[in-house]
């Protein structure tokens, strides 16, 4: 059986809701969409499958990739999706589910692969637990009135997994929370758009993005023949290269995008069938890279937190805590990297303890600060003498 064809009306999602969904798609027949993913594998996975029933529907489609450090709700970002505006939206949020911060097999095994478990798209700021967007409790519902919008007056469908509340009057979510297993973001669209496309031939694409987002070995029913249909190895390598496209320096996720849309198989990735794969090694090869010399850096403890700084341009600060979360296990590891994005300072957050912490939410992954923000944020931690010139930007490989 095909991944996610179960006759579960619940699983994965609503079967109501999926029906509601795939009305809105159909609609759209002959309309000018845009769809924006979350840059991860599992968004753009997600992305792609859209995309292939929307042109299966007619629509006109475009995709828009949020820059690097941006989300979809991002200002900057919103306003390109305004120039000019879409008919239509179609939102695509990562699946990985709440929950405390751990480290997956890619982030462990292999530091260019960039497992999804990176900071949520949410500022944190100090002695404040973090703030995530998010949609409704499951099912496809209309958005509450006065909600923040990804594009206002714009019909928007919102794909998020894990949603708690629609954004915006005239948009939709269609989620999958608290469900279990849990769903990822492709799965939920595979699910979504597969009566609109032939989906044995897309299989694949929902495989990619599950393994992506929540490893090898999620409790999926029928994930096993899925991901031997799919090639194991292929998946684990494709997963390994399109997640460095986001954290490389070039942030070239929407080449990423461009290798999926091409691509009839993770073997094509693999074997380098298609064009820009040579980009994914060469990004996969930077973040290795990075990763390695940025854990190298000594940790500054006030116990229970170490906190490691460094600068580079790449984002390689979840990989570098997992790494000193496996040599420090007692302590609550903080990488902080002051040279991801310009003006702020972005960490991750790992620990194999419990966090008990009135300046940490126990679940916080990580978060991005302006540096004043973060040496006040530090000083509450205990770090007290750290100043400006320690989370300077350094450049992108600061020697």
């Amino acid at each position: 059986m095909l991944l996610g064809h179960m006759k579960d009306p619940r699983w994965p999602a609503e079967e109501e809701a999926l029906e509601d969904a795939r009305r809105f798609l159909t609609e759209l027949k002959g309309r000018r969409v845009v769809v924006a993913p979350h840059p991860g594998v599992d968004g753009l996975a997600a992305a792609v499958l859209v995309i292939r029933a929307l042109q299966a529907v007619g629509a006109r489609v475009t995709a828009r990739v949020p820059g690097k450090g941006e989300h979809a709700y991002s200002p900057a970002f919103q306003e390109r999706l305004r120039a000019p505006p879409p008919d239509s939206l179609v939102v695509l949020e990562r699946g990985s589910k709440p929950g405390p911060p751990r480290a997956t097999a890619e982030e462990a095994h292999h530091p260019g692969a960039s497992a999804e478990t990176s900071p949520a798209p949410w500022t944190l700021e100090a002695g404040v637990q973090g703030r995530s967007h998010a949609g409704p409790p499951e099912g496809l519902m209309p958005a509450p009135r006065g909600a923040p919008s990804v594009s206002p007056a714009v019909p928007t469908l919102v794909i998020a997994p894990q949603a708690e509340a629609a954004r915006a009057s005239g948009s939709m979510v269609l989620s999958a929370r608290d469900l279990e297993p849990a769903v990822s973001c492709s799965l939920l669209a595979y699910a979504l758009v597969s009566p609109h496309v032939v989906p044995g031939p897309l299989e694949w694409l929902a495989v990619l993005g599950t393994v992506a987002a929540q490893g090898v070995d999620a409790p999926i029913p029928f994930l096993k023949d899925a991901l031997r249909r799919a090639g194991r190895t292929a998946v684990t390598e494709s997963v390994a290269l399109l997640n460095a496209a986001r954290r490389s320096s070039r942030f070239a996720a929407p080449v990423a995008l461009e290798v999926l849309l091409r691509a009839g198989s993770a073997t094509d990735i693999t074997r380098g069938n298609v064009p820009g794969v040579d980009t994914l090694h060469d990004c996969r090869l930077e973040v290795q890279r990075e990763v390695l010399r940025c854990s190298k850096t000594p940790p500054r403890i006030a116990s229970p937190v170490a906190l490691l700084l460094f600068s580079s341009e790449a984002q390689v600060h979840p990989q570098v805590a997992v790494r000193w979360a496996q040599r420090l296990p007692e302590h609550i590891i903080i990488a902080a990297n002051a040279g991801y994005l310009p003006g702020r300072v972005d960490f991750a957050v790992r620990s194999r303890v419990p966090m008990d912490l009135d300046v940490l939410s126990p679940n916080a992954t990580g978060g991005s600060l302006s540096r004043e923000e973060f040496l006040r944020f530090t000083a509450r931690l205990g770090f007290k003498g750290l100043r400006d010139i320690d989370v300077e930007r350094r450049g992108a490989f600061p020697g």
